[in-house]
């Protein structure tokens, strides 16, 4: 009888490992919503990319009425001061002929580190992607608007993706 009792616990334990893997299973190839899942990364990231980072901090450079951070005519958003823990509002530019078509996509990596995190915030969230960049604005082809915030000071840098393409990245201090 102790036996079957035994049986009888191992099996439901079973079920109801299933369920809860099941649901996890559904929960991860469920639809995408207008705003990234902080779980599921949307890109995929070459290590190369990584691993080819310079890690100076991106210069500024004039461009409409504002001082833009980033790489000249390719990408940048309007300088301000990044502080550890506290969602800002920036300002993205986008150059060039061929723009990728897409949401934007922030990876931030920080120095010393492989780990990945977000850097957008939506409604005080942190997430991986926001909105897709609208018509040309100081001096750009196209800029989208995004709020932005890192956990931790030191440097980092912020790979950008437009879509699935990765487009550049931005070297920034975070105090």
């Amino acid at each position: 009888m102790l036996c079957t009792h035994w049986l009888a616990i191992a099996i439901l334990f079973s079920l109801s490992a299933c369920s809860i893997w099941e649901t996890n299973e559904k929960q991860a190839h469920s639809p995408t919503s207008t705003v990234s899942d902080i779980k599921k990364l949307p890109v995929k990231i070459d290590q190369n990319i990584i691993e080819r980072i310079h890690w100076e901090v991106s210069p500024v450079f004039p461009s409409g009425n504002d001082q833009m951070r980033g790489v000249t005519n390719k990408v940048g958003f309007i300088d301000a001061p990044f502080t550890a823990n506290q969602d800002n509002k920036y300002m993205w530019h986008f150059w060039g002929d061929s723009i990728p078509e897409g949401k934007l996509t922030i990876v931030a990596v920080k120095k010393g580190s492989h780990k990945l995190a977000p850097a957008v915030t939506v409604d005080g969230k942190s997430v991986w992607t926001t909105g897709v960049p609208g018509g040309p604005n100081n001096g750009a082809d196209a800029h989208i608007p995004s709020n932005m915030k890192l956990r931790e000071p030191g440097t980092w840098a912020l790979l950008v993706f437009l879509g699935n393409t990765y487009w550049d990245y931005v070297v920034i201090d975070v105090h």
